[in-house]
């Protein structure tokens, strides 16, 4: 009977009065709103009204007319007017803001926003000064009485705000931007301590809002460009303030801006527009920042994907997200979808780690994607460092049409960078000539733009700290950057690409090495003449030496001096030691490899020492080679001079026994100068003597240098050096508290000392100059 029961009841509750009308569903508030451009052209009352659902208004309790925030979720907003929207065209959760409102806080179309009630009404304007993006202070009494009228009929104003094209004259236009402004219940933001932190917490806004009145407001002029640096305000990304991508950005605008403002072109063509570009290269170059770019320059519909931010616990609800997205971006034209870290959602599906819900993500992003081309102004821009993980059924025309490289800058580029990040500083706190910047781009190799950014920002905690050792007035104009300040911080920031493997390399110089005159002017040859003269190698058409192998017996400074050229050279330098590339997975030797290789060319020009290199190429014909050196080999040589051209990265390699490496690494192209480090001659044996016995207080014990050169006739560098640590060692377990070392302590370290370097050796080493060719 039960189910009878409930149906009749139905019927009843089915059964209303005619004239009874049935009960609206309650409106539901939606939890963010899309930021869309205020219809029409904008007149001067309606530039700080924000046009909002009726419905929300009335949620919210919000009055048409009166003065709400508005802001970035999370974020402080800005004050505007609220004004009742087309309740039938409007959607509820969409916002509509001037360009003018919207500057101030840099909001950009499809951004997501909040809407709150507000405290209490802005107060009303004490002053407020005026600037142009022109750097111009206007003069004139009319125009100024044109400002004044503008600011009146706004009514609400606020640092930040930019009137584009306000017109001075029938033929000039210019760009007004309120730069500051004052009244009586806001503290001056520069003077307020810790203790007075409670006047600040409780604003809403990113910068004050006050309301203009012609009659009270006294308005002031000035040649500023942007609001004072005292609101901190959050500045738009241009194409201008980015560095070394010329050539990019004119692609970038190209593949964006023509298809977006311009679509009617290539419909008279009979083609189609580019639909997609896909930005990649090494981490830090710029690429996101080049996305923000065109995002803050186009006034066109945003969409912002954050590689994993879409990725959903539930079965299809990413897939679901990316339709939302795209179905938005359609909706909304013209529009850009942007997607950063793209190979986190699109990964390749061959690869064994790609698992079912990546192959959907991929599915309907390709499916979505090649469903754009009837949807006229969308265009897809994503960014990567991984371009070759990303599927690549989305690297073909028709998806990502053109992909752009932004690859490390070189010195002109650095040179630009840098001279874009200390333009931002006031030139009252640097003291940097053109000249300066210059030298520190040109020391900068491998530096990409983050690093350079990073590099400016630590030089201004050197320069912080060394204010707070000496005690001077943190405020005062005398704390100034200065070169050292750049060089110190040149020590802690290092090349991204180096960073994993930086070797905390210690300091040798050349002037440590006893002797090899020759060898330390074929090294600086090699390293820096490219370098130094790269536009006359060039023009004569010649290439650079690709490696060196130095060669000679224990302890004759090979290794020292890739120590010294390391320190002296100042680019990039990676130590490989032979043995610890093998591993016992097969592959992984021969991926080491390439790798070490690809961040040497990443980080160029820099330089590849490999000590002991015949542990790592032994000659194939000598049947001491295994299976597992032979790859390791094979993968050494293409990658020195294979099918990819090896630019900008110098090979030294070190070794005692030559006749062992394989003869393929030993030819022209390769290893291509031969060096023979000879065992010390007198006058190195005294420099090394010298250099070692600087603490010993030679004069006063009377050691006779010369005598014990002559004495060490046919040991190597490594053999004199322990005489004199032998020597010292000897002081001080005959005196604790000694301060300097005796002849006789010299004699007794002779007679420990053991000659490594035989006659047979010297004459093994002759030979194989002979046959190699060039000996010094």
């Amino acid at each position: 009977m039960a189910p009878k029961t409930s149906s009749s009841s139905g019927k009843k509750k089915a059964a209303t009065p005619s004239g009874q009308t049935v009960k609206a569903p309650k409106f539901k508030l939606p939890s963010e709103f899309i930021t869309r451009p205020y219809p029409g052209v904008v007149k001067d009352e309606n530039i700080a009204t924000a046009l909002i659902h009726p419905s929300v208004l009335k949620e919210l309790e919000i009055s048409s007319g009166s003065i709400c925030v508005i802001c970035k979720q999370g974020m402080n907003g800005v004050a505007a007017i609220a004004k009742n929207g087309d309740e039938k065209n409007q959607p509820a959760n969409v916002i509509m803001l001037s360009k003018q409102l919207r500057s101030v806080s840099n909001i950009i179309l499809g951004d997501r926003l909040e809407l709150m009630k507000i405290d209490k009404q802005p107060p009303y304007t004490v002053s407020v000064t005026v600037g142009t993006r022109q750097h111009i202070e206007i003069t004139e009494a009319d125009t100024r009485k044109k400002v004044a009228k503008l600011l009146q009929n706004c009514g609400l104003i606020m640092p930040g705000m930019v009137f584009e094209n306000f017109k001075v004259s029938e033929e000039e236009a210019i760009d007004i931007v309120i730069t500051e402004t004052i009244d009586d219940s806001v503290p001056d933001v520069r003077s307020i301590t810790l203790e007075d932190q409670h006047l600040i917490e409780s604003t809403q806004f990113v910068c004050p809002p006050s309301i203009f009145r012609k009659d009270s407001s006294r308005l002031l002029f000035s040649n500023s460009a942007n609001a004072s640096s005292k609101y901190n305000l959050p500045m738009a990304v241009s194409y201008n303030s980015v560095g070394a991508l010329s050539k990019e950005i004119e692609v970038l605008r190209n593949a964006v801006e023509l298809p977006l403002n311009q679509s009617q072109l290539f419909a008279d063509f009979g083609i189609t527009p580019p639909r997609g570009i896909l930005l990649h290269g090494p981490p830090g170059t710029g690429k996101t920042m080049l996305l923000r770019c065109v995002a803050s320059s186009s006034d066109a519909h945003v969409l912002t994907i954050d590689g994993p931010s879409i990725v959903s616990k539930y079965l299809g609800d990413t897939e679901n997200t990316l339709r939302d997205i795209f179905r938005e971006a359609q909706k909304y034209q013209p529009s850009i979808i942007f997607i950063d870290e793209i190979d986190s959602i699109a990964p390749n599906r061959t690869n064994d780690d790609s698992g079912e819900a990546e192959s959907r993500v991929v599915a309907t992003l390709l499916t979505l994607m090649d469903g754009m081309n009837g949807s006229g102004k969308v265009v897809v821009v994503a960014a990567t460092n991984r371009p070759n993980s990303v599927d690549p059924a989305l690297r073909r025309p028709g998806r990502f049409d053109q992909e752009v490289e932004i690859g490390i800058p070189d010195v002109e580029g650095r040179l630009d960078i840098l001279s874009k990040q200390f333009s931002k500083m006031s030139p009252k706190r640097h003291n940097l000539s053109d000249e300066d910047i210059k030298v520190i781009a040109a020391k900068t190799h491998g530096y990409v733009g983050a690093d350079l950014t990073a590099l400016c920002r630590e030089s201004v905690m050197k320069t912080i700290q060394r204010g707070l050792k000496t005690a001077s007035d943190m405020s005062s104009d005398s704390l100034k950057i200065t070169v050292n300040d750049v060089e110190d911080a040149m020590l802690e920031i290092r090349p991204s690409a180096m960073r994993e493997i930086f070797l905390e390399m210690p300091k040798v110089y050349w002037s440590d090495i006893g002797g090899q005159e020759e060898l330390k002017r074929k090294m600086k040859e090699m390293i820096q003449l490219p370098l130094e003269a790269a536009d006359t190698f060039d023009r004569l058409g010649v290439s650079a030496p690709k490696g060196v192998l130095l060669y000679g017996p224990p302890g004759c400074s090979k290794t020292l001096t890739a120590k010294a050229l390391a320190t002296e050279s100042g680019i990039n330098f990676l130590a490989v030691k032979g043995p610890e590339i093998f591993n016992k997975y097969v592959g992984e030797s021969e991926r080491a490899i390439r790798e070490i290789f690809r961040k040497a060319r990443s980080a160029s020009p820099s330089i590849i020492f490999f000590d002991e290199i015949d542990a790592l190429s032994p000659d194939r014909d000598g049947g001491s080679s295994s299976s597992a050196a032979s790859h390791v080999l094979t993968s050494l040589l293409n990658e020195i001079d294979g099918v990819e051209d090896l630019k900008g990265v110098v090979i030294v390699a070190a070794t005692n026994r030559p006749d062992e490496i394989d003869p393929a690494l030993l030819r022209p192209g390769r290893l291509d100068r031969h060096i023979y480090v000879a065992p010390p001659t007198y006058d190195a044996r005294l420099q090394i003597l010298k250099n070692n016995t600087k603490n010993f207080q030679v004069e006063k014990a009377n050691i006779d240098l010369e005598e014990l050169a002559r004495r060490t006739d046919g040991c190597s560098g490594a053999e004199v050096v322990l005489l004199c640590q032998e020597a010292g060692l000897a002081a001080i377990m005959e005196n604790i508290d000694t301060d300097f070392v005796t002849p006789e302590h010299f004699e007794k370290a002779l007679q420990g000392i053991a000659r490594g370097i035989t006659p047979e050796m010297l004459e093994y080493y002759q030979e194989f100059a002979s046959r190699s060719g060039a000996s010094i």
